[in-house]
């Protein structure tokens, strides 16, 4: 995650959080999910599946990291605007 600079929290849930963050060196915004390791094979299930879908519908996986306590995925940011 060192590769990434994180913004300001934009929701959260029972085990995750998501933040809006942004790959250094880039201007491109992105949500940063913050999940809690435990949800491991479930996240790891999402990740298998989303890896290869390319739809406008559909929001884009780019990739994850894992750290000690936390996975880490970068998806496409969805703010709504066209």
């Amino acid at each position: 995650m060192e590769n990434y600079i994180l913004y300001e929290q934009l929701g959260s849930g029972s085990r995750s959080v998501v933040y809006k963050g942004r790959r250094k060196g880039t201007l491109k915004y992105v949500a940063i999910v913050c999940a809690d390791k435990s949800k491991r094979p479930e996240i790891a299930n999402h990740v298998r599946l989303s890896q290869d879908l390319d739809h406008p519908n559909i929001v884009q996986f780019y990739e994850w990291y894992e750290s000690n306590n936390h996975l880490w995925l970068v998806v496409e940011l969805c703010t709504g605007e066209f």
